[in-house]
């Protein structure tokens, strides 16, 4: 799965186009089983991906650390095709 780079910008502007990390948070949803599974899933990849802060704090709060994660999880996602799959890529990169 291909998702474009993820800048620091894209957390503090606005854009009629959906952010490229607001594609990988719907994905990692829907990966999840959607629901709390999903919500559960994507805060547990965040999290295996260098996003330490809880659900309360947004991204734009620390955009650098935000895209930083967002695009480890980019790289994992082309290598992988199932929760575990990307999970275990994050873990090894």
């Amino acid at each position: 799965m291909h998702f474009d780079e993820v800048h620091s910008k894209h957390f503090i502007t606005l854009s009629r186009t959906p952010h490229p990390h607001t594609l990988m948070e719907q994905t990692l949803v829907a990966m999840g089983g959607g629901g709390n599974d999903g919500m559960n899933f994507r805060k547990q990849a965040l999290a295996a991906a260098g996003w330490h802060y809880d659900g309360l704090v947004p991204f734009a709060k620390h955009p650098e650390h935000a895209a930083k994660a967002f695009n480890k999880l980019r790289k994992a996602f082309a290598k992988a095709a199932t929760t575990d799959e990307l999970l275990q890529a994050l873990k090894h990169h």
